[in-house]
């Protein structure tokens, strides 16, 4: 008779729950670790690396926005990682674990207000102003009272004048108030305004005020509450997809906004509206660039302009296919001498920067222009030109892509075919070539994108709009001579995203297929 041991159980055993003591001190112990790491990196960002830089007469900005960046994301990093935490150290405790993540939210705002009240930041810091009120009317924003002795009246700004732009920019109230908060003090903001039917340019200088900015502090509770419940609720599976989400929101808004803007008279942050400032205001009159208007602008020729690109994009992809598939071809099935010092030739000329070679592409088209029958069709200024300067850039990342895809493929049919008494041309086209038809359906899908989008090389070497190409348009339409009208750059801008947008709904597989088998293989 065997007598089972009642301790031992099948299968794997649960840890016991940790004591309350020691599970709120592991808690507390990580919040201040995290605190102290964030405002680390923060420091030395602000302190070390700036001054540093400085120190060399670098002009930058990026280490002010990290420890920017650490310094504002702390109170929700502290939130999420109590609320994380305290799930998985208290397990069922749930109303325990409410309490603390709320009282956490709520601490860690409020010593943020007071550090915020003592060192006169932030919600206590000084505000840019010019000094006067206004508000939306249908001919622009409306001035309906003035601060004596304010920036606004020492510059002439008048009760009833009606701001229409800044500088070239047309303004709304909330585009106005913007550009006003987000000026440094001492700056001058040209005023284009109606003043009884006559149009004037008034410059003024923008000045800091004091104030305590109760929005923002409320605003402030409001999303650490927000966010404290979020990291409550949400499954422990979620997280990766949440944060994914998170740090992509600023791009899924940008493209949100663009859709929007281009159907919209103006915008209010996403939301359409008229020139009265109402929701709604939806037009199709961003989109009359189509039928080559561009509302007060001269006329356009929008087609010509996508030719051009259209043009650019298909020489270059055809070019770099077939120059690129048989030089991998040879580098991935020949010894020859110099191979290798091919191959490290090319990725030194894949990291040379495009603007570097600037002055030395001009002299060589230069050149090219002289030569007969081919000068007009390459030369300066040159749809031809410019394709063969992409196909330049384009030509060493492709051929590393296509020798990765040579080197996938096994030796055995090659051999198979030769000995049948095929060509090695006939082989390369009718054997090898098929077996890597994703690789080359990805590599000219990425360059057709890449001749689609250039923007440097025709901004450089095309000159006038008989050989602009679309993003060179967006670049004129922001020009500095008159207003700009976003939106309808906006629409231009979504326009010249449709054939992109296309391509990846058709060619997901494809362009997938270039980091399955174009980064492998030998040297």
């Amino acid at each position: 008779m065997t007598v089972t041991d009642p301790t031992m159980v099948a299968g794997p055993r649960k840890a016991p729950p940790l004591a309350l003591g020691t599970a709120l001190w592991r808690l507390l112990r990580d919040i201040v670790l995290l605190a102290v790491a964030m405002l680390g990196v923060s420091w030395v960002f602000r302190e070390i690396l700036a001054n540093a830089t400085s120190a060399v007469n670098v002009e930058e900005s990026f280490t002010t926005v990290i420890a920017d960046t650490m310094i504002f994301t702390l109170p929700f990093a502290l939130v999420i990682v109590t609320a994380l935490r305290s799930r998985s150290l208290l397990k069922n405790r749930r109303g325990l674990i409410i309490g603390i993540t709320m009282l956490v939210a709520l601490a860690v705002q409020t010593i943020s207000v007071g550090q915020q009240a003592i060192t006169q930041t932030g919600a206590y810091g000084t505000q840019t102003s010019v000094q006067f009120t206004t508000e939306q009317s249908d001919e622009g924003v409306l001035v309906t009272a003035i601060e004596a002795g304010g920036a606004a009246e020492q510059a002439g700004i008048l009760v009833g004048d009606v701001i229409t732009a800044i500088r070239r920019d047309a303004v709304d109230k909330a585009a106005l108030d913007t550009a006003i908060l987000q000026s440094d003090d001492g700056a001058v903001l040209r005023f284009r305004l109606l003043r009884d039917g006559e149009e004037q340019q008034i410059p003024v200088t923008v000045t800091s005020i004091s104030g305590v900015n109760t929005t923002s502090i409320y605003m402030g509770y409001v999303a650490l509450f927000v966010t404290a419940i979020l990291a409550l609720v949400i499954p422990f599976g979620w997280i990766p997809y949440v944060l994914l989400i998170s740090f992509l929101m600023p791009l899924f808004l940008g493209y949100a906004w663009l859709i929007i803007a281009t159907f919209s008279q103006r915008t209010e942050g996403l939301l359409p509206v008229d020139t009265t400032g109402n929701f709604g205001g939806l037009t199709l009159d961003n989109w009359s660039f189509l039928s080559g208007q561009m509302g007060a602008r001269n006329q356009l020729d929008i087609w010509g302009v996508t030719l051009n690109s259209a043009m650019i994009a298909v020489v270059m992809t055809v070019i770099v296919l077939l120059v690129a598939s048989m030089a991998g071809y040879a580098l991935s099935r020949m010894n020859f001498p110099g191979r290798r010092g091919f191959l490290s030739m090319t990725l030194i000329l894949h990291s040379f920067p495009a603007v570097t070679l600037l002055i030395p592409i001009f002299i060589v088209l230069q050149n090219i222009g002289h030569i007969p029958l081919i000068g007009d069709l390459f030369g300066f200024n040159t749809i031809g030109g410019v394709a063969l300067i992409m196909v330049a850039f384009e030509l060493p990342l492709g051929i590393w892509l296509m020798k990765g895809f040579f080197d996938g493929i096994s030796w055995d049919m090659e051999r198979s075919a030769m000995i049948d008494g095929a060509t090695r041309w006939r082989t390369f086209f009718e054997i090898i070539l098929p077996q890597i038809r994703p690789g080359l359906l990805a590599l000219g899908i990425f360059s057709f994108l890449g001749g689609w989008n250039t923007y440097l090389i025709p901004a450089t070497f095309m000159v006038g709009t008989r050989t602009s190409n679309l993003p060179v348009l967006i670049r004129d339409l922001t020009g500095e001579m008159q207003p700009v009208n976003w939106n309808q750059v906006a629409a231009v801008g979504l326009y010249q995203l449709i054939p992109i947008l296309l391509l990846f709904v058709f060619a997901q597989e494809y362009l997938l297929n270039i980091y399955a088998g174009g980064t492998k293989g030998s040297s």
